[in-house]
C-alpha cells in the first residue's frame, strides 16, 4: 500500500472559475502533490471577517498553507510546479525558466483576458456586449496563431516536455474548446487543436479536467446568473436621498437671514447641491 501524502495546503476557488484553480491542481498530479480544495462562495465567503484577515488582497483563487496565504492562479502554480526540483515542470535549465514565465505572462494577457470576455457571457458569468466580443475574438485568433507558430517548432511549448507553460494555456483554453471553438473556428490552428487534445487526454490533466469534448457548434451567450448579477439600479438613488436630506435642515438658516441677504446665501446654495447630488451618482 503506498503511503499517505503530505497535504501541502487547501485551495479555495470559485466554481463557476474553476480553470484558474485547474492550473495548480494539475501541476500538483504531474509532481506527485496532494492538495484539498474548498469552493469559495463569492456571495457570502467574501464577507466573512476571517477572510480579508488572512487574504488581504480577497483575490480568489487563493492557496491557504501553513506559512500563510498564496492568491492569484499563476503564482499558486508556480508555487507547486517548484515543490520538486526534479521534475521538469519549470523546466531543465535557466534559459527554459525564462521560456516558461513568458508563456505565463502570455497565457494571462494575450489569451484569459480576451477569451473570457468571449465565454464569460456564454457561461452567464457577464453581460455580453457585442462590440467587445467582436475584439475578442480577433485577439485570441492572434494569440492562438502565435501559439501555433511555435509548437510548429517544438512538441510542447517550452520544448519537448510538458511544462506548467503548457498546463496553464490547457487550462485556460478548456472553455474555449469546450463551448465557442467550433470546426471552422480551430481549422486554421491544427497544432494547437492537436495540442490541446494529447494533453487533455494525459493521466495527469484528465485526473484534473475529466474528459474534454471539443466543440461542435459554439454556444450562444445567456442570461447573466443570480450570482453575478449588477446590483439593483434603486440602490443608487439611495445615496442622493440621503444628500437631499441637509436641505431642509438649512431652510431655516436662510428664513433667519435678512431677505437682501438672502438671495446670495441661495445662489451660493445651489452649486452645494449640485455637487451632493454629483458625488451621489
Amino acid at each position: 500500500m503506498a503511503p499517505a501524502q503530505a497535504v501541502f495546503g487547501t485551495l479555495h476557488y470559485v466554481e463557476e472559475a474553476i480553470y484558474k484553480a485547474e492550473k495548480a491542481l494539475v501541476a500538483a498530479k504531474f509532481n506527485g502533490i496532494a492538495l484539498k480544495t474548498a469552493k469559495f462562495d463569492v456571495q457570502k465567503d467574501s464577507k466573512k471577517p476571517d477572510f480579508l484577515a488572512k487574504n488581504a488582497s480577497g483575490k480568489v483563487p487563493f492557496l491557504e498553507t501553513d506559512m500563510g496565504v498564496i492568491f492569484t492562479s499563476n503564482a499558486i502554480a508556480r508555487y507547486i510546479a517548484r515543490c520538486r526540483a526534479d521534475t521538469s515542470l519549470y523546466g531543465e535549465c535557466f534559459d527554459d525558466e525564462g521560456a516558461i514565465d513568458t508563456w505565463l505572462e502570455f497565457c494571462v494577457h494575450e489569451v484569459e483576458v480576451p477569451l473570457m470576455t468571449w465565454v464569460y457571457p456564454v457561461m452567464g458569468m457577464m453581460e455580453d456586449a457585442p462590440e467587445a466580443t467582436k475584439d475578442a475574438q480577433a485577439d485570441v485568433k492572434k494569440a492562438l496563431t502565435a501559439m501555433e507558430e511555435q509548437l510548429k517548432k517544438s512538441q510542447y511549448l517550452a520544448g519537448s516536455f510538458v511544462s506548467l507553460a503548457d498546463i496553464a494555456l490547457v487550462c485556460a483554453l478548456k472553455e474555449g474548446f469546450k463551448r465557442v471553438f467550433d470546426p471552422a473556428f480551430r481549422k486554421p490552428f491544427p497544432k494547437v487543436s492537436a495540442w490541446f487534445e494529447a494533453c487533455s487526454k494525459m493521466p495527469q490533466f484528465k485526473a484534473v479536467l475529466g474528459d474534454v469534448k471539443l466543440c461542435a457548434q459554439a454556444e450562444k451567450p445567456k442570461a447573466v446568473l443570480p450570482a453575478f448579477a449588477a446590483p439593483p439600479a434603486k440602490a443608487a438613488g439611495k445615496p442622493a436621498d440621503k444628500a437631499a436630506a441637509p436641505k431642509k435642515e438649512a431652510a431655516p438658516k436662510k428664513d433667519a437671514a435678512p431677505k437682501k441677504e438672502a438671495a446670495p446665501k441661495k445662489a451660493a446654495a445651489a452649486p452645494a447641491m449640485s455637487k451632493a447630488d454629483a458625488e451621489a451618482q
